[in-house]
């Protein structure tokens, strides 16, 4: 019988994680979520294969009891999903209004706490006969002119770091990849009648944003379809850096 596969999803219990989570159920993969909250979805949390662990991920022995955790019970991990981000409030006009405060909660959450997980949890993610996978999410802030100071240069920090570890992680027989995201409502009731949002659809060639399922179909064909792909970060914004 073949052993089936373990995911790891940081950060997974927010709207856009809840789709990756339920994409890698059905699948068939032991998903485990690694957050501060727990999901409470019941097609979620009912599911025989579904695990939550929570913890802080921007505090390393938070991570490095969760790997244990993981360690004693599974052996090992196949993918490691790392998904935390969001931009703090005083940010959102600029350098003239984020605070130092900000800025140091920003780059831990935003760049730093990706980090943390790689470095710890890479002894579970060993080679066996088969490619192990990590993945990270971006955003597009860190490619293109959007604002927020601190998160954009977070989330730019994520390349330099792929970049920096690519050929060492091959080595071991992990690909790592990044995805940077656009503009992804959470459902449509957010969008109608919203004029930010109304403004931005309508700037964009499909005059559709990028839903939380594309988002999970994304990262599982990176994991599981598109193999010669490392090293590498995919943009996907429905054409809304362009």
């Amino acid at each position: 019988m073949k052993e089936e596969n373990i995911t790891v999803i940081a950060g997974g219990s927010g709207g856009i994680g809840r789709s990756v989570v339920r994409k890698f159920l059905r699948k068939g993969d032991r998903v485990i979520v690694v957050d501060i909250n727990k999901i409470t979805d019941e097609n979620i949390t009912s599911d025989e294969k579904y695990s939550f662990l929570k913890a802080d991920i921007t505090n390393p022995d938070d991570i490095m009891i969760a790997k244990k955790k993981i360690e004693k019970k599974f052996k090992k991990i196949d993918n490691l999903i790392s998904m935390a981000g969001i931009n703090m409030k005083s940010e959102i006009g600029g350098l003239e209004t984020i605070t130092i405060e900000d800025i140091d909660k920003s780059i831990k959450l935003n760049l730093n706490s990706h980090i943390y997980l790689i470095k710890i949890f890479l002894g579970l993610l060993e080679k066996e006969d088969a490619v192990k996978n990590i993945v990270m999410i971006s955003s597009i802030n860190a490619i293109s002119n959007y604002g927020l100071p601190a998160y954009s240069g977070a989330k730019a920090g994520l390349y330099g770091f792929m970049k920096a570890v690519t050929n060492e992680l091959g080595n071991q027989g992990i690909r790592i990849n990044t995805i940077s995201l656009g503009t992804v409502p959470h459902s449509t009731d957010v969008i109608e009648g919203n004029e930010y949002f109304e403004s931005k659809k309508s700037k964009l060639p499909l005059k559709e944003f990028v839903r939380p399922t594309d988002v999970a179909d994304a990262i599982y064909s990176l994991v599981y379809r598109m193999k010669a792909i490392v090293g590498q970060n995919i943009v996907l914004d429905m054409g809304q850096s362009l």
